[in-house]
């Protein structure tokens, strides 16, 4: 490899002119690599330098030692001196030998830039040779040892992050401001180049540019600018374009956060631990990310913040084989310890003569604690409290945010199996710490990871707040189950305290069955008291709401064998866990049948238990009301003793008060219950069922005369009546008067009783197709309802309003529609019932002379009270 040289100084007169000027080039460098170089390597001295230094001050002159990228993309490394008088006297001369690397080309080995700073391959005068040769190498100064680096590191720790962060934000974005160091000695310029050259990854560390000493930061183009204190006032409010980190004077406390990566490098740095740099350079991970960094340092016992001991655990779960086993005990070692800041480093540096390869932290070195276990014990973590504080033998920094323990508890979920026990017991005693103290939930590991001593000092420390946080009903039921596990897997008694949790997780999955999940599930496994108490209060549950129960069950899986009864909790698992289905083909609920079925899931007599059968009507009908004929079977099925032990009559009693107008069953279901339960139906229900059993006598035909005012009577004691019962009754009797008045004065009654109700269902009766093809095939029948119509012409009221419809909308069509012999045969029948009714009849049939009809009719009413309206059909 060759390297370019070049000197530049004030030189006496030659063919190139005199004054500053190349005073020795190698052959072949291009003109245009010249002319930047001029502007690259000059030199200006401090401000208040002396005029005329002795060679003691010159010695004290800061060295401008630059790496700079060109425009055609070489790089110029470069070392400017002052060195006083030129050849003519004339103070203010300078000497810069620089060396031209090509593009892409570096320096012999890989040796970063900042390796050349005062190498002994730099001279301070031209050579004689007008035309040296190109390097072959430039060997590394050593005035940049490692201890000397650490001791900077350690006593520059205020800046290291921030200036750590400025590297990263360059590294990924070009035009991010450049990095203006403020130091009194240039040296240590180069030393922070040193630094920033070690944590950045390599492919970074050669495109770094950076002068250790300039009057005029605004012209410098390097990345890393050094300067004096003199000449950093001026670059006060230029954060865009300058980050400016005065070493001078103590940083401020309201610059920027610092990068984690930026953070984890400056801790390796005062921990002295840079071998971990390059280790970390060869880890999988993408640049700048602080998980491969924070876990070498954690493996070396570096302490660092929650937020990177979070990085390295989640790292170290991604790329488990990447550690050995013996840097995997000590991060797991070093994550088993809450935080803390060490009153001294952890890492024992590497000796002179050993390689970089990795941390020298072994799991048997010290673990610098202000206490030390008593022999035979494990430590414990420190315990992280609610007030912010740590309990036991360390001063903590806080309590241990959530998204650690998580990568914690991720971690060991990993890993734990590979450690040994005495490695695995401190980090999972943390966590079955975390689970007890945090404020998130935490899932702590199997408990066999615990060793039996460690189980018992946590079970001794921990049981008290074990024990009060499962009694606190105000907590959250999640983190009552979750304490109630780690109680069981350290074996805490919490026997007395589960029938109160059992109360308690019922009434919230009640409240919301969505809360039944892998937490509960999972502690119902593990907790079998638990369990069963839970089923018992869902059992005592579904007895007084079981419709609430059915819904959890529907929607939790949640097993219910047991050895217990449970008789109403199983009858809502029937229902809810066994969709009803068409019991006859046709899609129709078999309803009863399902009642069989949910009284025979219940495991347990309903004679014994007659509640249960209040139940299972709720469970099946829930809101719905039974038809009669269900009714009707349930009773017969059940029998009336039970049905009245269970007090589930009432829901037959309503299945007849509101069975649908017309059917059958439900004047006979009627009867049944007047028969079944004499003594216990109130007044109106009462009232109500006898009119729908009389309705059933007058479809059977046992009914004595005096119709009207017993339906009549009843009403008035059944008020207010349901809609169903009366549209039932008064249709039953309406149609019997309209086909079959009776031998009594029904029809006269009807209309004495003037019932609004019982008139319209007489006319809508009347209105039947049957009644229209009876008038039109039997003249005795239409006979019968003429005079019947024709009855009471002035009674006005309800009779009046149905008495001309009835007339010119029934009976006028259907005498239309007769023939002649048809005619005749209606006029013969009248006559046989005397008076005259065939007279009335021709009258009324007559067009236009029913005004006159109805006046005749009114004035032989009065003629003739008491006459007899009715006749036989």
């Amino acid at each position: 490899m060759s390297l370019g040289q070049l000197h530049y100084t004030s030189a006496p007169p030659g063919p190139d002119g005199s004054g500053f000027r190349f005073t020795a080039l190698t052959p072949g460098l291009p003109q245009s690599v010249l002319r930047e170089a001029e502007q690259l390597i000059g030199y200006e001295p401090p401000r208040n330098a002396p005029a005329r230094p002795s060679a003691a001050e010159l010695d004290s002159f800061p060295r401008a030692f630059s790496y700079s990228e060109l425009s055609d993309g070489s790089r110029l490394l470069a070392r400017t001196v002052y060195t006083g008088a030129d050849y003519s006297g004339r103070w203010g001369n300078f000497h810069a030998h620089a060396v031209h690397l090509a593009p892409g080309q570096r320096l012999p080995d890989g040796a970063l830039p900042v390796s050349a700073w005062e190498s002994p391959g730099w001279a301070t005068a031209t050579p004689e040779d007008d035309a040296p040769p190109p390097l072959s190498a430039l060997p590394p100064s050593s005035g940049l040892d490692r201890d000397g680096l650490i001791a900077f590191a350690a006593s520059r720790a205020p800046w290291l992050a921030a200036v750590f962060t400025d590297l990263q934000r360059q590294a990924e974005d070009e035009t991010a401001p450049q990095i203006v160091l403020v130091e009194r000695d240039s040296a240590d310029v180069a030393r922070w180049v040193v630094l920033a050259s070690t944590v950045l990854p390599r492919t970074a560390v050669h495109r770094l540019t950076f002068t250790t000493y300039t009057r005029r930061p605004h012209l410098a183009g390097q990345r890393i600018i050094g300067v004096l204190p003199d000449d950093a006032h001026g670059l006060a409010g230029s954060g865009r374009r300058h980050r400016v980190h005065d070493c001078a004077v103590p940083p401020s406390p309201d610059g920027p956060e610092p990068t984690p990566w930026a953070v984890a490098a400056a801790r390796i740095w005062s921990a002295g631990a840079i071998e971990l740099f390059q280790y970390a350079d060869r880890l999988p991970g993408e640049p700048f990310t602080p998980g491969p960094l924070s876990a070498l340092a954690l493996c070396a016992g570096i302490d660092l913040p929650s937020l990177h001991r979070t990085a390295a655990a989640r790292w170290a779960c991604e790329h488990p084989s990447e550690l050995s086993q013996e840097e995997l005990e000590g991060l797991v070692q070093t994550l088993a310890e809450p935080g803390y800041t060490p009153a001294e480093t952890r890492h024992t540096p590497v000796e002179p003569g050993q390689t970089s390869a990795g941390p020298r932290r072994t799991p048997t070195d010290p673990r610098h604690t202000p206490t030390d276990p008593q022999p035979g014990e494990t430590p414990l973590p420190a315990a992280e409290t609610g007030t912010g504080t740590k309990t036991g033998a360390r001063t903590g920094t806080g309590t241990t945010p959530p998204a650690e323990t998580a990568a914690l508890a991720e971690l060991f979920a990993r890993v734990g199996g590979a450690l040994r026990p005495e490695i695995a017991a401190p980090l999972a005693a943390r966590l079955f710490t975390a689970a007890v103290r945090s404020a998130e939930p935490v899932r702590p590991p199997d408990p066999g990871a615990l060793t039996d001593e460690v189980a018992r000092r946590l079970a001794a420390e921990l049981g008290p707040e074990l024990r009060a946080g499962i009694a606190d009903a105000a907590a959250d039921t999640g983190r009552a189950l979750q304490l109630l596990r780690v109680a069981g897997a350290l074996g805490v008694d919490c026997a007395d305290l589960v029938p109160s949790l059992a109360h308690r997780l019922a009434s919230a999955l009640l409240a919301d069955p969505s809360a039944y999940g892998g937490e509960l599930h999972g502690t119902l496994a593990d907790r079998p008291d638990l369990r069963s108490a839970l089923l018992r209060e869902l059992d005592a549950a579904a007895g007084a709401a079981p419709a609430s129960v059915t819904v959890l069950l529907e929607r939790a899986p949640l097993e219910l064998e047991s050895p217990e009864a449970l008789p109403y909790l199983r009858m809502c698992g029937r229902i809810a866990r066994n969709p009803s289905g068409g019991g006859d083909g046709t899609g129709t609920r078999d309803r009863t049948g399902e009642l069989r079925a949910v009284l025979a899931a219940a495991g347990v007599s309903v004679v014994a238990h007659p509640p249960l059968l209040r139940i299972a009507f709720r469970l099946v009908w829930g809101s719905a009301t039974p038809t009669p004929e269900e009714a009707r079977y349930v009773l017969a099925e059940q029998g009336a003793d039970l049905h009245r032990t269970a007090e589930t009559w009432p829901f037959l009693v309503t299945a007849a008060l509101n069975g649908r107008p017309g059917d059958p069953h439900t004047d006979e279901l009627a009867h049944e219950l007047l028969t079944a339960f004499p003594t216990l139906l109130p007044p109106r229900d009462r009232a109500a069922l006898l009119l729908l059993e009389f309705a059933r006598d007058l479809r059977a035909g046992g009914a004595e005369p005096g119709w009207v005012d017993r339906i009549l009577g009843l009403r008035r004691a059944a008020e207010p009546v349901n809609p169903p019962v009366l549209e039932h009754v008064f249709g039953r009797l309406a149609r019997q008067l309209v086909h079959d008045p009776g031998p009594g004065r029904e029809l006269d009654d009807l209309i004495r009783g003037n019932d609004t109700d019982l008139c319209a269902a007489y006319e809508q009766a009347a209105r039947e197709d049957s009644v229209r093809d009876r008038l039109r095939r039997d003249p005795r029948y239409l006979a019968a309802r003429f005079v019947d119509w024709n009855a009471h012409p002035q009674a006005g009221g309800a009779w009046g309003k149905v008495r001309g419809p009835l007339l010119d909308g029934v009976l006028r069509p259907a005498v239309r529609a007769l023939g002649a012999q048809e005619l005749a045969a209606v006029e013969a029948a009248l006559t046989e019932r005397g008076g005259r009714y065939a007279e009335d009849f021709r009258a009324w049939n007559r067009p236009g002379a029913l005004s006159r009809l109805g006046l005749r009719f009114g004035s032989r009413d009065n003629r003739t009270p008491g006459r007899r309206r009715g006749g036989d059909s």
